[in-house]
């Protein structure tokens, strides 16, 4: 049997020899008592990404009912901001003395960052896992600097993160994690689709911009919409329920309502205390779409939506690599409904408009009808089991198809229902008729060839591959928070497109779950702090639109 190798060993053999040494660091590791340091990946250059070092405390105590996804979550937030002050200024050359991890955006996640593991009885472990420039210059081994920074600096920020997380702003952390739990779990008992609690604050501070918007209009539900839900505190809160089924948020230009939505499609994750929409909770298989031109796509049952093509091309397995607004948006709804999605939001700012009702004077033109719009397929997709929220001010038959209308004025919401049968009364008279169809749930889809992409990455909005000729945006994925979410969604998806045969929205699922657990072994043996939950749902979105990449259905893959 190999003994451990520790890591102050080889720093002694390896000192003011050639950077490629720190090589030899690969797997050593130093027992400190209360933690253990170990180095996991070694970087081949000062100038190359960081190396990886995990920290392993044995024991922790965390408060009475703490659970591992929040209290792993204020680790890292702690760990965020204290890193900076441990890192060693002006040691060496490139990155050489700097200990960072990516900066978490304000929601509630599972991230390799850190993970709280729940032991025997009432202690739990936790790992961290940091990026941290190896010292040089000239490109030879620092070995004292590079011993102070693993055995000396670490330990002390973890140590200082240790005292932070016995303080009581954790247990609040916890405690607001759980309210949003608890009110997702409820949303179904009460028929709901989403809650938008009252005095949230739902505008950002800027385009881009995680904090609330100060001076903003505290949100305010509509007597007639408002629900109270007591929380297992004690704590009763009320506000906006939204019910499952059509719902239309309309209203003036500029005033409120996509920042409505956005919040609503943000609801899908747990904020931190004090976002401003600690209290607006959503399914959490909600899914953003709209429209996309020029996306590829690959065999998708777009039937339902779509008829009538060019060629009595069959839109059973629709494909193309040029899709339309229209087209795009018919197959995301497909794509995400395939991978899990209980429920889409869209937004008629970012939606080609046929794909959201019908122009039937234009129809008596042309002679032939192309789309099934969403406010024809509505009734039928909720009877389905499938909700919508549209944000739409310019849609009458729209409005007609929904089960609640929301008017956004001045900031201020309020419940517009009524005028449903009224809007419904004059689309008679301008002699519109809903076409109606049966809305179909797809089947899955396997993938039809395997494609390797070589060194598949994001960088800012786009996702490339050595491989690829055309980069996919990543624009689209609107509920995603943070670049860790986008990039993972991205490793994710390659592994699937390697696999002949795999199925996407099963394999989406399977990648996701483990995410939650912090289990990364169908990513890569050697996480680094970059690893952040993804849902299954931004998963199927990469790998739906890797060009080239072909799906199908069983009975299309003969």
């Amino acid at each position: 049997m190999v003994g451990r190798v520790s890591i102050e060993s080889v720093l002694r053999r390896i000192d003011r020899r050639g950077y490629k040494a720190y090589k030899d660091l690969a797997g050593a590791s130093e027992d400190l008592g209360r933690m253990e340091v170990r180095v996991s990946r070694v970087q081949g250059d000062p100038f190359a990404p960081p190396s990886v070092i995990e920290v392993h405390v044995k024991r922790v105590k965390p408060p009475a009912g703490a659970h591992p996804v929040p209290y792993a979550d204020y680790a890292h937030r702690l760990l965020s901001g204290i890193l900076p002050r441990y890192s060693m200024r002006g040691v060496g050359e490139g990155g050489s003395g700097r200990l960072s991890v990516p900066t978490p955006s304000p929601i509630v996640i599972p991230r390799s960052a850190v993970e709280a593991r729940p032991r025997n009885g009432e202690f739990w472990s936790l790992l961290f896992r940091v990026w941290a420039g190896l010292p040089s210059r000239g490109r030879r081994v620092l070995a004292g600097a590079a011993r102070e920074l693993l055995l000396d600096r670490l330990p002390r920020a973890v140590e200082r993160v240790l005292e932070d997380l016995a303080g009581g702003d954790v247990e609040r952390h916890i405690s607001v994690w759980k309210d949003q739990e608890y009110i997702r779990s409820r949303l179904d008992d009460m028929g709901l689709y989403a809650f938008v609690g009252d005095g949230s604050i739902l505008p950002r501070k800027c385009g881009g911009c995680w904090e609330p918007l100060e001076d903003a209009v505290p949100f305010e539900s509509p007597p007639s919409m408002r629900v109270e839900i007591e929380l297992p505190s004690g704590r009763v809160i009320s506000g906006m329920g939204l019910p499952r089924g059509v719902t239309t948020i309309t209203g003036p230009a500029f005033h409120g309502k996509t920042t409505l939505a956005e919040a609503i499609a943000h609801g899908v994750w747990n904020h931190i205390p004090g976002d401003g929409r600690e209290l607006v909770v959503s399914d959490h298989m909600l899914a953003y779409v709209e429209s996309e031109n020029g996306r590829w796509v690959s065999c998708v049952d777009a039937s339902p939506f779509i008829e009538a093509l060019p060629g009595g091309a069959d839109t059973r397995c629709f494909t193309t690599p040029d899709a339309s607004g229209a087209t795009s948006i018919a197959a995301s709804i497909q794509e995400y409904v395939e991978a899990g999605a209980s429920g889409v939001l869209f937004d008629e700012d970012q939606t080609a408009t046929n794909i959201i009702h019908r122009d039937v004077w234009a129809e008596e033109i042309t002679g032939k009808r192309t789309v099934n719009p969403l406010s024809d397929m509505a009734p039928s997709m909720k009877k389905a089991g499938l909700s919508m929220i549209a944000v739409a001010s310019g849609a009458m038959p729209l409005l007609e198809s929904s089960d609640r209308i929301v008017v956004m004025d001045e900031f201020r919401s309020r419940d517009a229902t009524e005028k449903r049968l009224e809007a419904s009364r004059v689309l008679r008279e301008m002699g519109y008729r809903r076409v109606a169809k049966e809305y179909g749930r797809p089947a899955g889809r396997v993938v039809a060839e395997a494609r390797v992409l070589e060194k598949p990455r994001v960088k800012g909005f786009v996702a490339e591959a050595r491989n690829l000729k055309d980069r996919i945006d990543l624009r689209p994925l609107r509920q995603v928070e943070e670049e860790q979410q986008l990039s993972t969604a991205w490793r994710a998806a390659s592994v699937i497109a390697s696999r002949r045969g795999a199925s996407i929205a099963g394999l989406a699922r399977e990648i996701s779950s483990r995410l939650w657990r912090w289990d990364y072994s169908m990513l890569t043996s050697k996480p680094g702090p970059e690893i952040s939950y993804v849902r299954p749902l931004e998963i199927a979105f990469m790998v739906n639109r890797i060009p080239g990449l072909r799906a199908c259905y069983g009975r299309y893959c003969g």
